[in-house]
């Protein structure tokens, strides 16, 4: 039973960052696309289960930044709608890159 809610989050977070990588790794979306970009960030999250704390973080990170994004987005590119939706999603994962780098070598900055 742990095992299937294991997989069960991991693949709640690939839903959550293949939403945030597709527009920005592709040009154009697509289901098979989507699927496997899903599939590839669950599979890492589940290699990588150890790193739990850090990914989950890293997650709510990148969903405040998608956010404020979106507010801040709509005074700045009104008629921009394709380049609104790569500027989102690129500050969304740089948001959480950056606190895994920060984490990972910087070890005396504790953010939260």
């Amino acid at each position: 039973m742990e095992l299937f809610w294991l997989i069960a989050k991991c693949v709640l977070v690939g839903v959550i960052w293949a939403a945030l990588l597709i527009p920005v790794i592709f040009n154009h979306g697509g289901a098979i696309k989507y699927v496997l970009t899903v599939c590839i960030i669950a599979a890492l999250c589940f290699f990588f289960k150890s790193y739990n704390a850090l990914i989950n973080t890293m997650t709510l990170i990148a969903l405040v930044a998608l956010v404020i994004s979106f507010i801040t987005s709509m005074a700045v590119f009104e008629k921009e709608s394709k380049v609104k939706s790569k500027v989102i999603a690129f500050s969304c994962i740089i948001a959480g890159l950056s606190y895994l780098v920060t984490i990972l070598f910087f070890n005396s900055v504790h953010i939260l």
